[in-house]
């Protein structure tokens, strides 16, 4: 069973994701997001924005190995539920689907 927890990489990058590891110790990320903290001005508060890690592979699963993780934490509760809107395949029923007559025009 997976967990989603915050991984701190050697490289600095906070990753989040579901996590386990393999018979070597490797890690694997399931739908991995970096956190990204942005400021819009100085004095402003510190918002968290999440973007998909690596997101030109073909996979949603991502080995890294065990001596490039640097600690893993679990994560706040809104982070949490902010990973989990953004990785879940439920359709909303609200949202707007494009259909011929909603085609965008460019």
């Amino acid at each position: 069973m997976s967990d989603v927890k915050i991984v701190r990489l050697q490289t600095g990058e906070d990753v989040i994701a579901k996590l386990d590891k393999d018979t070597t110790g490797n890690y694997n990320f399931e739908k991995p997001f970096v956190i990204i903290p942005t400021q819009s001005a100085p004095g402003q508060p510190v918002q968290l924005m999440m973007t998909p890690y690596m997101p030109y592979a073909d996979e949603d699963k991502i080995v890294i190995a065990q001596d490039k993780v640097v600690t893993t934490v679990k994560p706040k509760k809104e982070i949490l539920a902010s990973y989990q809107k953004n990785t879940s395949s439920i359709l909303t029923p609200n949202a707007e689907l494009i259909t011929e007559n909603k085609v965008p025009k460019l």
